[in-house]
């Protein structure tokens, strides 16, 4: 019976070639969509699930929110470790900064070649109780408890040592030396973690106010986690702090999903992406269903005479519905075997795109779950072409009298409908994609970011001096080198410190201000713009930071919405005031306003900035070079070749401010890219569902068609004729997707604080585009069926 069925099936498929085709090739796109989605929504979610215990592992973050800051994920490990005392907390794990702290220095050497240990931190022993880490060769506990022990990572230690045997060498540095006592396997791609070095580290348990540390808790089973992080807050924080300040306990296997936090390991997904793939590749599989029906029943007037046969020689309507379901599911099984072909071609695209190295296992439960979408799509999609097909008459259908009832006409129409609906919405999303990047690439900085070079992670007390340290002299006198700023702030990541300002007026503010400690050349060196008063300068004794009297004094610069805060109409009028501050000790005098600079994300960032001359916390400053970008090679190898020579630098982190600015645009672009293909492969499956109802509609109107070329109409009136029942649809599908979208668009726009606003335009370019779209679709149908000669048709009348 099953035999006779495929050979039915594909019978049928030799006889309509055109339509077996079009619902291949549709059903296809849509399903390697789905397996490119799925594979990466896979992925996306299997972050950090190898750890072990993963999903009793916590990592504590400090909520800065209520003073205008945001949630860190750097802790202190002694307040944490100190509240193990507590039944929920079985045991707590850190690695920690070691740029922060100094105390793990990165830079060594090796037989007398200089190296930079890539990702080091400084690791509690207790790591292979939270990561699952695979030693290759010595003990990582016992490198990690042992004073001046290392543990590298395979690829770290071939690439000094050239041999994955390393236990016992030893690297240099600048206060001792390092003995290699484990090496572990490089870590899976699936985990926030991001280190490649790990050292001994002495936590000082004295100090409770140290926060350099990624600090994880792993608790019992059913913990109350609000409760415990509730209890933690009172004990990290003074009860006037814990109504500011408070402890957040986040889940490590969200981590990736929804850490957002500028001092994260690395870069970490989206939900938001997540969530617009997995959509989007469902409504395409609806579209590709869709397309399935409408050209299925398309084609029904051509199965009508094969149905009434068989009910005719006794085929029962089970029999038929069977028939048409494995008709159906054959075309989506084909489909799938196409669809994956499709996906090993486009994956290394794809795989650029989404910045991750997805691979397909066909011998894992992926591929029956494929499998299973496939035939469930197969099932789904045909059933009601299948009923609709078995239901014929064969009394009517043999006698010629074949009728259509309105319920599969209202029911194409609506799938159509809905099409062209989703069409529309993707359009003006992704057009509005485009123009919010397009507008915060255009955004004014407050700074200069073309021929900017930053030496990142450089000692601030090597580079931040009131006379510039023989190393800024040094890389200031490098040919092609214009000028040269130091600065204690990733510009394009976030502000490190802050103080709580009293204004000139006496009044404060409820939250915290950001600062920035930069040296004397600041305003030249970031081409900062000056609004009033002048900049740092040498000359002025008093702008260089020094404590007097037990007061900090030292010149400052702030921006003009500081100006406004502090209650200023005009900048000039803040010229000369000075600022103090909460309980710290700083008068900070007004030496210039300057525009807004904006530091951080495109989401987020602050203008509410005040620059310090010579006032710095952080134990890292930043080296900004105006520089002459034609010879950024030389100057590059120039800079790192200083570095090595005068400071024992190896291998700096060198980059360009434009490209880091680039580089915080890049996840929503990535959104953009995602949300243009899918756009693009929806529009494109839109114009096929189009094709399947208009040739239907054109199959049933050959007669009257015929009837009215007879009488004397023109092609293109004919063609109008038959469009117009097309372009009423368009117009309602118009009407569902304006609100909608607008309403959805709207609320992404809100994430950013400086936005566009929607264009009308562009809701009317979406528009046109898929009302012209449909009309050529069907005036392609309806031209070659008016120009048929009436005869042909009405022969038999």
């Amino acid at each position: 019976m099953i035999l006779s069925y495929i050979i039915t099936a594909l019978r049928a498929f030799k006889l309509q070639k055109q339509h077996f085709a079009l619902n291949v090739f549709g059903l296809s796109v849509g399903l390697a969509a789905a397996i490119l989605v799925a594979l990466f929504a896979v992925n996306e979610l299997s972050y950090d699930a190898q750890q072990p215990d993963a999903e009793r592992v916590y990592r504590v973050g400090q909520d800065f929110s209520k003073l205008g800051l945001a949630v860190i994920p750097i802790s202190n490990y002694t307040q944490a470790k100190n509240a193990q005392s507590y039944s929920q907390i079985e045991d707590v794990f850190a690695l920690t900064l070691s740029e922060q702290t100094q105390a793990t220095p990165a830079n060594v050497t090796y037989r007398s070649q200089g190296y930079k240990l890539d990702g080091l931190f400084g690791a509690t022993a207790n790591i292979e109780r939270f990561i699952a880490l695979r030693t290759l060769d010595g003990s990582l506990s016992q490198a990690l408890s042992t004073p001046n022990g290392l543990a590298l990572s395979e690829s770290e230690a071939l690439r000094i040592f050239g041999k994955v045997n390393a236990v016992g060498e030893t690297l240099v540095h600048e206060h001792g030396q390092y003995t290699v006592r484990a090496v572990f396997a490089d870590l899976a791609d699936n985990t926030h973690f991001a280190f490649k070095s790990l050292a001994y580290f002495e936590h000082n348990p004295e100090n409770l106010r140290a926060n350099h540390s990624y600090v994880y808790l792993k608790l019992a089973p059913n913990t109350d986690t609000q409760a415990l992080a509730k209890t933690l807050t009172e004990q990290y924080f003074a009860n006037d702090e814990s109504y500011q300040v408070s402890i957040e306990l986040h889940p490590l296997r969200d981590l990736h999903l929804t850490a957002k936090s500028p001092f994260e390991m690395k870069t970490g997904g989206a939900k938001q992406v997540v969530v617009i793939c997995a959509g989007l590749s469902v409504l395409l599989i609806l579209i590709a269903g869709f397309n399935f029906i409408n050209m299925t029943v398309a084609q029904s007037a051509k199965r009508a005479k094969e149905v009434g046969v068989r009910k005719a020689l006794g085929a029962s309507k089970a029999q038929l519905v069977t028939q048409f379901l494995s008709e159906s599911v054959l075309v989506s099984l084909l489909s799938m075997v196409l669809a994956c072909i499709a996906v090993e071609l486009i994956l290394p695209s794809f795989n650029a795109l989404v910045d991750r190295e997805l691979v397909v296992n066909y011998a894992s439960m992926f591929s029956v779950v494929v499998l299973a979408v496939a035939v469930a799509v197969g099932l789904l999609a045909g059933l009601y072409p299948a009923f609709f097909i078995s239901s014929f008459s064969a009394k009517r259908v043999l006698s010629g009298d074949l009728q259509r009832g309105n319920t599969a006409i209202f029911v194409r129409k609506s799938l159509l409908t809905l099409q062209a609906s989703l069409s529309i919405a993707l359009i003006i999303a992704t057009v509005t994609l485009q123009q919010q990047l397009a507008y915060l690439q255009s955004l004014p900085l407050g700074y200069e970011t073309q021929q900017r070079l930053v030496i990142s992670e450089l000692p601030r007390k090597m580079v931040l001096t009131k006379e510039p340290s023989a190393l800024v002299k040094n890389l200031a006198a490098i040919e092609g080198v214009n000028n040269v700023s130091v600065v204690d702030t990733q510009l394009t990541v976030s502000i490190n410190n802050t103080v709580a300002p009293v204004w000139p007026n006496g009044e404060s503010t409820e939250g915290l201000t950001p600062i920035i400690g930069t040296d004397f050349n600041v305003v030249e060196t970031l081409g900062l713009k000056l609004v009033a008063g002048r900049g740092f300068s040498a000359e002025y004794a008093g702008d260089w930071a020094q404590r007097i009297n037990g007061t900090t004094q030292v010149g400052t610069l702030v921006t003009e919405s500081i100006a406004k805060q502090a209650g200023y109409s005009q900048p000039s009028e803040m010229v000369g005031k000075t600022i103090t501050t909460q309980g710290q000790g700083m008068a900070m005098r007004v030496v210039g306003v300057v525009a807004d600079v904006k530091v951080g994300n495109a989401q987020d960032a602050n203008s509410n900035i005040m620059f310090l001359c010579g006032l710095s916390y952080g134990p890292v400053a930043e080296v900004i070079m105006n520089i002459d970008q034609q010879n950024l090679p030389y100057i590059q190898q120039q800079v790192t070749t200083v570095l090595a020579n005068h400071a024992k630098i190896y291998e700096p982190k060198i980059s360009l401010l434009s490209e880091d600015y680039k580089n915080l645009l890049r996840g929503d672009e990535r959104v953009s890219q995602v949300v243009f293909i899918f756009t693009a492969l929806a529009v494109f499956l839109t114009c096929l569902g189009t094709f399947g109802l208009a040739s239907f509609a054109t199959i049933r109107r050959q007669k009257e068609i015929a009837v009215r070329k007879v009488l004397g109409a023109s092609r293109t009136s004919i063609i109008n004729i038959l469009a117009k029942e097309f372009l009423l649809l368009v117009a309602l599908s118009i009407a569902i997707a304006y609100p909608v979208t607008y309403w959805l668009v709207g609320d992404w726009l809100a994430n950013f604080n400086d936005r566009i606003e929607q264009a009308i335009w562009v809701y009317g370019i979406a528009a046109l585009a898929v009302a012209g779209i449909t009309w050529l679709t069907v005036a392609g149908l309806a031209f070659k069926a008016a120009s048929t000669r009436p005869s042909l048709t009405l022969r038999y009348e």
